[in-house]
């Protein structure tokens, strides 16, 4: 019973409270994986307590983890830059912009050129947001 009950408590708090998360390419450089040479890649701690887009706790600014709005097997990894109402200009296209929708959020990768983000994708529903990042945990040297 004893191992049954820590492994319920050990999901329950993985799903729901904090998480770990393997942070891969280059798209949020300097941030995370500051070094593509380096044979290891960041590892964060993730906020699990915004999952679902509870707006009142994400700012433009964080970086959030979210299912990629087309394959619900990715999770991917960017920056909050707009949330909903504001206006955005995507990135090359300096003579538009997009509103974002009630329920949406607009999403950058820090290396705009090694980023697949609302750029290429548009707004993305906060219910999509799986956490937000807390700090980098792994190499130890990022830690902090």
């Amino acid at each position: 019973v004893g191992t049954v009950a820590a492994v319920s408590v050990g999901i329950f708090l993985t799903d729901n409270v904090l998480s770990l998360q393997m942070i891969s390419g280059r798209s949020m450089q300097p941030a995370l994986n500051p070094d593509s040479n380096r044979l290891w890649r960041d590892v964060v701690l993730v906020n699990r307590m915004v999952k679902g887009g509870m707006t009142s706790r994400l700012s433009r600014g964080d970086i959030v983890t979210f299912t990629s709005p087309f394959d619900p097997n990715r999770c991917i990894v960017k920056r909050i830059v707009a949330l909903p109402h504001d206006c955005v200009v995507p990135l090359g296209k300096p003579d538009s912009f997009v509103r974002i929708p009630m329920g949406h959020f607009w999403v950058e990768g820090d290396e705009s050129f090694h980023s697949n983000d609302s750029n290429s994708f548009g707004p993305i529903p906060l219910a999509l947001v799986g956490g937000r990042v807390i700090r980098p945990i792994w190499p130890p040297s990022r830690f902090g």
